[in-house]
């Protein structure tokens, strides 16, 4: 069971094959590290129905074991970081209650310590520290102190929304209990963030694990080869799509147009990365059971649902014509984190721009303190700004709808639009993944500053005119 810290005895004497591996497939110890861990998540819920599930008294304290040996093999000493605010929230909602208090009081200390985190470890590389399950961690938490809060509210009998009611506890979770929460070894390192109400619900019993054995079970291996063959084809497409290359001098050389669609296609296999970390971890929350999602009725036949810890809908990403296609497909739990506890939870401010607005900038900084990832988010504000006003005028016309069901012309539109999508998700993302100044400049003046040039003036130039083109050209409103 304790399979890091077998693999830390062997690199104490010398005998870890981690060294020789990391050479042979080129990539870092720490790296390797991490996938060996996430790829462990698979046998270790194998073992948890096989020897554990049957004994209630010690579910939790398996995940509590399993856990902490993901977190001592990749962090060592460091680990203690991911239980203080652990400690925290159980004391804090013991002392203060769950209410408002408790949730303030836990957003501040989990976001200042995360931050205080990042600038004690973060660089200007891809470092794996403490800091990378403790996002994670953090949204977790807070996510937490909120449900505790919303429990509170029924029990009062406020009225709450139907997603809050899924989620509301009208009771604090055991100080074990909040441990294997916390540590649950299928995503304790890179998500997908879930709700404790899942997590009680599981280890409850609640969900149909033994009726439904090989409906999940296939599930899980479908999304495992899903997982292990997007992470091949990251590790293809990195050795083709360099940001290394990007940064050269060497890039320069070819033509603006090249420049862009390179960049573009080299953001979409970078992506991969995560979205292979992201199967593989699903696929071991599935074996678990952790991922019922109740039912849904098929040719008069009831079929059970297994994506409740779905972070990425493939079709969709690999489809997408609209930047809200990569919103709704990629990182799923967290932007819906980011809708139900921030997003909804500022409505109070009566402006939706400006509750997007903070709560891109809460998600960048969520990220870390380097200007890359405030840019990025900003380059989403700024491009759904525009997608959401065109969309808006066009939907009205009979003419866009006239060239959607023309046959040919919806092809042509398709391939147009997918091409917008694929080039500036590379304008996009760049900035994320250099991270500093100097560099995210470096990339931007070699694209001649497109995505500025296209969604900065949107408002104040190119808005103005299209609707006077569309009145001009006699687009009339769609017949309702």
């Amino acid at each position: 069971m304790m399979f890091g810290l077998l693999l830390n005895v062997l690199g104490l004497i010398g005998l870890s094959p981690i060294p020789f591996l990391s050479e042979v497939i080129g990539a870092t110890e720490p790296a390797l590290k991490l996938l060996i861990s996430i790829l462990l998540g698979y046998p270790l819920a194998v073992i948890y129905h096989k020897y554990v599930k049957h004994h209630k008294e010690y579910r939790n304290l398996y995940f509590v074991l399993t856990g902490f040996d993901m977190a001592f093999y990749n962090f060592g000493i460091s680990m203690y970081h991911n239980a203080i605010p652990a400690i925290v929230i159980y004391l804090s909602t013991k002392f203060l209650g769950p209410g408002k208090n408790n949730a303030i009081v836990t957003f501040a200390f989990n976001m200042t310590y995360l931050l205080a985190g990042y600038v004690v470890t973060e660089s200007e590389d891809y470092d794996i520290t403490w800091t990378m399950p403790h996002c994670v961690l953090t949204l977790k938490l807070i996510a937490l102190s909120f449900d505790l809060w919303d429990g509170k509210k029924m029990l009062k009998g406020e009225e709450l929304s139907a997603n809050n009611k899924l989620t509301a506890l009208e009771s604090q979770p055991s100080f074990l209990e909040l441990l294997g929460f916390v540590y649950f070894p299928a995503c304790f390192l890179v998500g997908p963030i879930f709700s404790f109400r899942r997590y009680k619900d599981f280890i409850s019993d609640k969900f149909p694990l033994e009726r439904e054995v090989k409906v999940y079970e296939a599930q899980a291996v479908k999304r495992l080869v899903q997982g292990v063959i997007y992470l091949a084809a990251y590790q293809i497409g990195v050795t083709v799509f360099s940001m290394k290359y990007m940064l050269s001098d060497e890039f320069w050389d070819n033509s603006v147009f090249y420049r862009n669609f390179y960049c573009g296609l080299w953001a979409h296999f970078a992506l991969y990365k995560y979205i292979s970390c992201w199967l593989l971890t699903e696929a071991a929350c599935i074996r678990f059971g952790l991922s019922y999602n109740g039912s849904r009725t098929e040719n008069g036949v009831s079929v059970s649902q297994w994506d409740g810890c779905n972070n990425i809908k493939l079709l969709r990403f690999e489809g997408a014509t609209r930047f809200q296609h990569y919103i709704d497909s990629f990182n799923c739990n967290t932007n819906h984190f980011a809708a139900e506890y921030v997003y909804k939870r500022l409505r109070f401010l009566g402006n939706r721009n400006l509750s997007q607005l903070i709560t891109l900038a809460f998600l960048a900084l969520w990220h870390g303190t380097q200007s890359g990832y405030y840019m990025t988010f900003l380059n989403e504000f700024l491009i759904m700004v525009m997608e959401k006003d065109l969309e808006s005028m066009l939907l009205k016309t009979e003419f866009y709808h006239k060239m959607w069901n023309n046959s040919i012309i919806k092809y042509l539109l398709y391939f147009i639009l997918k091409m917008y999508t694929i080039v500036f998700m590379g304008w996009s993302l760049a900035p994320f993944d250099v991270k500093s100044f100097s560099k995210w400049w470096t990339v931007y003046t070699s694209l001649y500053f497109s995505g500025f040039i296209l969604f900065v003036p949107w408002s104040f130039v190119y808005k103005p005119l299209v609707k006077k083109a569309l009145k001009a050209s006699g687009a009339h409103p769609k017949a309702q």
